[in-house]
């Protein structure tokens, strides 16, 4: 099995974004949408609250039946320090699953002045402990 990336770049939800409550993660949360909609293709990113990037992503497979598939989105990134807890993160990783015939997304959006910190973040999908495709996004000024 082969995982690609379809899109890149700048990114928004379409449709409701829903917050899960998880503990291990900087902000305490992440954040789910079922469809996004690429704005501009790029792998440099100007940081600003609101704003969202991340990718898109395809199963392909020999079989033409649709399987559920087990895999982790981890973001690599700088170092992020919840100014409350003081918890330090340098990435940030989801178990997921999801039919090979569909299209799965990653993204990250920026909600607090913290989060932004420059430098490489990088997006990987991992299936059976292997690195299956990854973006390198550069966050500047």
């Amino acid at each position: 099995m082969n995982i690609k990336i379809v899109d890149y770049g700048i990114c928004k939800a379409i449709g409701e974004t829903k917050k899960d409550i998880v503990r291990a993660s900087a902000t305490g949360y992440y954040l789910h949408s079922d469809d996004m909609e690429f704005v501009e293709k790029t792998d440099l990113i100007h940081p600003k609250l609101g704003l969202s990037f991340g990718i898109s992503y395809q199963f392909e497979q020999d079989s033409e039946e649709a399987e559920l598939v087990d895999y982790v989105c981890r973001i690599r990134h700088p170092k992020l320090v919840n100014p409350i807890t003081k918890e330090q993160f340098t990435e940030c990783s989801e178990e997921k699953d999801c039919y090979t015939d569909e299209l799965g997304y990653d993204f990250y959006t920026f909600a607090l002045d913290w989060e932004m910190q420059l430098g490489e973040w990088v997006f990987e999908i991992i299936h059976d402990d292997k690195i299956m495709c990854s973006q390198i996004f550069t966050l500047k000024k």
